[in-house]
């Protein structure tokens, strides 16, 4: 992982986020269609989150975190520091948004749960696209990828750091768990990893050819439609908006960056580096906490969804807000992290002392 190539990626995955974020702006009930356009794309933006997460995750396994140990935790505190604020402020906005107004809020949206306490303990452990079921942190829709990029780490994970027969037997329990919604998509993520083992091999020379030829392919099939090119079965037993399409979106993605890592990438000035860090270290905030603070504002800021006053303001007051609590929530993952290892040395310790104990007495 280069300097820039990894300044690539972070602009990359700040625009991923960004374009789910104009994608649900951009429906009828909260702006009245402006941006229409890009609501299609959230989809492809979620998959290139998808293969962005499984190129980082090989490389800081390979070059950061050699034991599983140290990879759970760091997984745990970059989830667990976003996602329990995006809980809070999930129930809380919601809580408000029903009671002032509650036109965005209604089952004809089809987010409407009879049971909100499951839902929000079910997504705790990243089981609300498991099997059949379908659950979401109340008005939170793009929490469903999160249910299974948790999984693809845990999979990766035991694949990488256990061996033998336990780590056989593992694998099976947690795809029993998951069920196959999950493991349809797990190709997709397992490109940016093929991605990475592959970037050392790959001949340069190659490189501009492949990188303009995916994009190329990329841009080609989005002006021709992208995903209405495709079926798109449905049923409990496949992923939302589930198609081929996204694993054609996975591959032209991989083939790109592992065109781009073997690249010379011009790097920008520092002041347009500092830009790119900064907008990047909000991306995953962005992503998780946009969707309720669109319901909210988009349902109290006064006027219909299609005045431009109405528009501005919920743009500006929810792409704001977001990026403002990311801003001051994402850097905590280490000192989340440095706690769950205070709390796992404190339980050895206690575990020692309990089977010390046992020793003398008998």
């Amino acid at each position: 992982m280069t300097h820039a190539l990894s300044l690539y990626l972070d602009a990359v995955r700040f625009g991923a986020a960004f374009t789910v974020f104009l994608s649900h702006y951009g429906t009828g009930r909260i702006s009245g269609g402006a941006f229409w356009y890009v609501a299609n794309y959230g989809r492809a933006a979620v998959v290139v989150f998808f293969v962005l997460s499984g190129f980082v995750v090989a490389w800081v396994t390979e070059t950061r975190e050699g034991n599983l140990e140290d990879y759970a935790l760091s997984r745990l505190a970059r989830l667990y520091s976003v996602i329990i604020p995006t809980f809070l402020l999930t129930a809380a906005l919601d809580c408000a948004g029903k009671t002032l107004s509650p036109r965005l809020y209604g089952r004809e949206w089809g987010h409407a749960t009879a049971h909100p306490l499951l839902d929000y303990l079910l997504s705790a452990a990243f089981l609300g696209e498991s099997w059949s079921a379908k659950a979401l942190p109340g008005f939170n829709v793009p929490f469903w990828s999160l249910n299974y990029e948790v999984w693809y780490y845990a999979l990766f994970g035991i694949a990488t750091f256990l061996r033998g027969r336990t780590r056989a037997a593992a694998l099976a329990v947690v795809a029993l768990i998951v069920g196959p919604k999950i493991l349809l998509l797990l190709p997709v993520w397992l490109m940016g990893v093929a991605a990475w083992h592959w970037r050392a091999s790959f001949s340069g020379q190659f490189a501009w050819p492949l990188v303009c030829l995916s994009l190329t392919i990329l841009i080609t099939l989005e002006a021709l439609g992208g995903e209405r090119l495709f079926w798109h079965p449905a049923g409990q037993w496949l992923p939302p908006g589930y198609s081929a399409y996204d694993y054609v979106i996975g591959t032209l993605v991989a083939l790109s960056i592992l065109g781009l890592a073997d690249l010379r990438l011009p790097v920008p000035g520092a002041r347009v580096e500092r830009v790119v860090r900064w907008l990047a270290g909000t991306s995953f905030g962005l992503y998780l906490f946009h969707y309720p603070l669109l319901n909210f504002f988009g349902t109290v800021v006064p006027g219909p969804p299609d005045e431009t006053m109405h528009r501005i303001f919920v743009f500006a007051l929810a792409l704001g807000t977001a990026v403002g609590l990311a801003y001051v929530i994402e850097p905590r993952k280490r000192e989340v992290k440095y706690a769950l290892r205070s709390a796992l040395d404190a339980l050895r310790a206690r575990h020692s002392e309990k089977a010390l104990a046992r020793q003398r007495l008998s």
